[in-house]
């Protein structure tokens, strides 16, 4: 009788421990969305000293590691999510900031890549005709910018629908600002922006837009940056035949066709180099690196990072390719359409719900999908899922901007002040050339959703740090970001089940997602 009595004790008090552990499981899921982390893992802490269920364990580990991490605990972080990949190896949020981490801490280096074509864009579609011959391609957000010069026409649309606008001129090249500016180029040489002509050249060949604001486009013999006062040239000597041109950066980089070259020039201080190729190339778009895709003359994409030659695949069927990572957009004439591919190396994606909202009926989570040096990634829209409770649930994806909060700083920053940034919602950080700095700072920096900046007095690896988190040299010119809302309708929990929420972007490799958690306390504490 007494066995059956100290058991009935035993079973009571770890149902009121469980209920208590859940409870402030939920109580540390809203301190974390409304940015109060210390506070959120003071009480994860106090959890670990109770009797966790086993059932809930990955999920308590996983969100104790992300708190680590805000916190600047990095490397206990990633040693707890090495070891809970051993009870659950195949979740996806943990492999995914698993994967990320090791990015950043080891800096791992491109290996491979893999390309494979997801979705095609046809210029025919439900017996209309919205392009037939596209030239070039640009992409902002949720919007792909096609140009079709034998219509005269400008072609938006979102992957699903089109719009069409008819212009006065035959574009030929388009490109677009992170403010939403769209500059065209004309097959007679005029450059336009917002459809109002700002310039015209002999045989202008657009590069991009710095992160400065400038437009920039090589002609002939030199390179323009094209300002609201006017515009800067920058000579190229050794009479190159021009025929493609990138920007990264602050440098430009023309193909300079004659000698099989590239021509990189330091917008800053117009210093110049040539780079010799190994293939004869027809045209090359950049990396997120800072390396090269090229396309030789018989179609054939390569990878070169100024040593090594990397095969990718062939595509002799494009007669122009754009790279915006990771999507390589391919422009088929002979089929009127555009070729969608994923393009991409073993390097991580980083996927990261900064906080959520709820109405009595749907759940908004708030999205950030950046590439491994903290640049945005456009078109979430098309390549993204939900699941709750690890199931896929209907879902609306929505894109807006968020305006960074732009700031300058000591070289105590990264020291101490960065852990007083809680709130996710994006700041640039100018700070002095003499700020010390470490990896695991950088994984801070990214999951805290702040970009540093320097002066170019600073020394080359601060420079580069701050290219590693988003940021850059100078003060920043463009201060908004993308931001992902996804919506759903929630399940509404009975009990005090731990429910977890995804968000991911798909490749053919991986998805790579992050995971919030909704309890019916969570629920309670948010719609109060």
């Amino acid at each position: 009788m007494k066995k059956h009595i100290v058991l009935f004790f035993l079973l009571i008090t770890l149902a009121v421990f469980t209920q208590s552990v859940r409870e402030m499981f939920s109580e540390v899921i809203v301190d974390w969305a409304k940015g109060n982390v210390n506070s959120a893992l003071q009480k994860m802490e106090e959890i670990f000293y109770k009797p966790v269920p086993a059932e809930d364990l990955a999920e308590f580990w996983y969100l104790r590691a992300k708190l680590m991490i805000e916190t600047g605990r990095v490397r206990e972080a990633y040693e707890d999510l090495k070891n809970l990949l051993v009870i659950v190896p195949d979740q996806p949020e943990v492999l995914s900031l698993v994967h990320n981490l090791e990015f950043i801490l080891q800096n791992k280096k491109t290996v491979s890549f893999y390309m494979k074509t997801l979705r095609t864009l046809d210029g025919f579609k439900d017996g209309v005709e919205y392009f037939f011959s596209p030239t070039d391609v640009a992409v902002l957000g949720q919007t792909i910018y096609i140009v079709d010069p034998p219509n005269n026409r400008l072609i938006e649309t979102d992957g699903y629908t089109y719009s069409v606008k008819n212009l006065s001129f035959r574009p030929g090249q388009v490109f677009v600002d992170r403010e939403g500016n769209i500059f065209l180029i004309s097959e007679s040489g005029d450059v336009y922006r917002n459809e109002e002509k700002i310039g015209s050249f002999l045989h202008p060949i657009g590069a991009g837009i710095l992160d400065s604001g400038e437009f920039v486009l090589a002609d002939v013999n030199r390179i323009v940056l094209m300002k609201d006062s006017g515009s800067d040239e920058i000579p190229l000597g050794g009479n190159p035949l021009i025929t493609d041109a990138e920007i990264y950066r602050n440098r430009v980089i023309v193909l300079d066709t004659w000698s099989n070259s590239l021509i990189v020039t330091n917008v800053d201080d117009g210093e110049q180099q040539r780079i010799s190729l190994p293939v004869p190339a027809r045209s090359f778009e950049m990396f997120y690196d800072g390396s090269y895709l090229l396309l030789d003359q018989f179609g054939t994409l390569y990878h070169f990072d100024g040593r090594k030659l990397l095969k990718i695949g062939s595509v002799p069927q494009y007669v122009n390719i754009e790279y915006e990572y990771p999507y390589l957009f391919g422009t088929d004439w002979q089929n009127h359409r555009v070729e969608i591919s994923i393009l991409k190396s073993s390097e991580p994606i980083f996927v990261h719900i900064d906080s959520f909202e709820f109405t009595t009926d749907r759940m908004f989570l708030y999205v950030r999908v950046e590439n491994a040096f903290g640049k945005d990634i456009d078109l979430v829209h098309l390549f993204s899922d939900l699941l709750e409770a690890r199931g896929r649930v209907p879902f609306e994806v929505s894109y807006k901007t968020r305006e960074y909060t732009f700031y300058i700083s000591d070289e105590e920053f990264l020291s101490e002040k960065i852990y007083q940034i809680n709130d996710r919602k994006g700041y640039c950080v100018l700070v002095p050339p003499d700020t010390s700095f470490s990896n695991e700072q950088l994984a801070v920096l990214k999951l805290k959703n702040i970009k540093l900046h320097s002066m170019s007095d600073a020394p080359p690896e601060l420079k580069e740090f701050c290219y590693r988190s988003g940021g850059g040299v100078g003060t920043p010119h463009f201060l908004k970001h993308n931001l992902w809302v996804f919506s759903f309708s929630y399940v509404k929990p009975i009990t005090e089940e731990i429910i977890p929420i995804s968000a991911a972007f798909r490749t053919p490799e991986m998805n790579y997602s992050d995971t919030v958690y909704v309890t019916k306390k969570v629920i309670e504490l948010e719609l109060k």
